[in-house]
């Protein structure tokens, strides 16, 4: 992207900012006549096909979102939403049960503030079991699923802490018996694990599998 073209964003962001801080909604053709009555009585001169182009670009940044009144640089001015947003920072791979009992607020609160950090890109969200998990959008999908079963979930915490004692290795069904947890869900967790690389196993004679914490 050139110098100009870069210069000429800025300037439709600043238009477009104009336009919502009339309580409007951002629809991308909607806005498009404003941007241009914005520029009339200045020595900017940007066609429709310009403005355009710097419009979509916003929207690949995330910088706005259509169907919203809000722009990136403004979304964390929500008291509310800022401590979402860093509960999630803090706790990546938590889930919606956890942010409502963490900050002690609504269903409803937490859903329509989660959207709107989804939207604009501060979060991101994946799926491991049957929870929609949340983490900060500068990590990866693998590092907000290793940090919900090491950090967030207590069945494959105690799995791991077990292993972490146990350097010889263990069976699947010694950690069923130790722990106290059904052998499905035993199985179940040793999978989420290995597929997250927290744990490798090895096969000994005569017939078992032994589960080591990965090594570093």
């Amino acid at each position: 992207m050139t110098l100009k073209s870069i210069d000429e964003e800025e300037l439709v962001f600043n238009a477009i900012q104009d336009y919502l801080n009339k309580n409007k909604i951002l629809e991308k053709y909607d806005v498009i006549n404003h941007i241009k009555s914005y520029f009339t009585n200045s020595s900017i001169n940007i066609n429709t096909e310009g403005i355009i182009k710097c419009i979509e670009s916003l929207i690949k940044k995330r910088r706005i979102v259509e169907g919203s009144k809000l722009t990136k640089d403004i979304v964390l001015n929500n008291p509310k939403r800022k401590r979402i947003c860093d509960y999630i920072t803090v706790n990546p791979g938590t889930y919606f049960n956890k942010i409502v009992k963490g900050l002690k607020m609504s269903n409803h609160v937490v859903y329509w503030h989660l959207d709107i950090l989804l939207k604009f890109d501060f979060i991101k969200k994946t799926k491991v079991e049957n929870h929609e998990l949340f983490f900060n959008s500068k990590l990866g999908i693998d590092d907000a699923g290793k940090s919900y079963l090491t950090k967030i979930k207590e069945k494959s915490k105690k799995i791991l802490d077990y292993l972490r004692m146990d350097e010889l290795g263990t069976t699947q069904l010694r950690l069923a018996s130790v722990l106290q947890m059904n052998p499905k869900t035993i199985k179940k967790y040793l999978g989420l694990l290995e597929e997250f690389d927290l744990i490798e196993k090895k096969k000994v004679p005569p017939n078992e599998t032994l589960f080591f914490l990965k090594s570093n």
